[in-house]
C-alpha cells in the first residue's frame, strides 16, 4: 500500500495544474542553462518525480526505486497497450 501511495503521490504532482504552472513561470525567470533545464525537466518525467518524491517522503533508497520502477512498468504496458490500438 504504502508504494501504490508513492507511485499516485508522483503522478499527481506531475498532473497538479498549478504547480505546473508555478514552475513554468519560474523557469523563464530563471537565468538558462543545463541545471535549470535538468530540474525543470524533471517535472514532465513521471518516472523521475516519482523516484524524488519518494525518496523525500519516506528517505529511503531502496523504496524510491521501487516505486520508480513500478512506475516504469505501468508506462511500459500503457505505451505498448495504447500502440496496438
Amino acid at each position: 500500500m504504502n508504494y501504490l501511495f508513492l507511485i499516485a503521490f508522483g503522478w499527481m504532482l506531475r498532473e497538479f495544474e498549478p504547480l505546473r504552472i508555478a514552475a513554468q513561470y519560474v523557469s523563464t525567470k530563471l537565468k538558462p542553462s543545463l541545471v535549470v533545464e535538468y530540474l525543470f525537466g524533471m517535472l514532465d518525467c513521471w518516472m523521475c518525480l516519482t523516484f524524488w518524491s519518494a525518496l523525500a517522503v519516506t528517505f529511503s533508497f531502496k523504496e524510491a526505486v521501487i516505486a520508480s520502477f513500478i512506475t516504469f512498468c505501468i508506462e511500459t504496458i500503457y505505451d505498448t497497450w495504447s500502440r496496438k490500438r
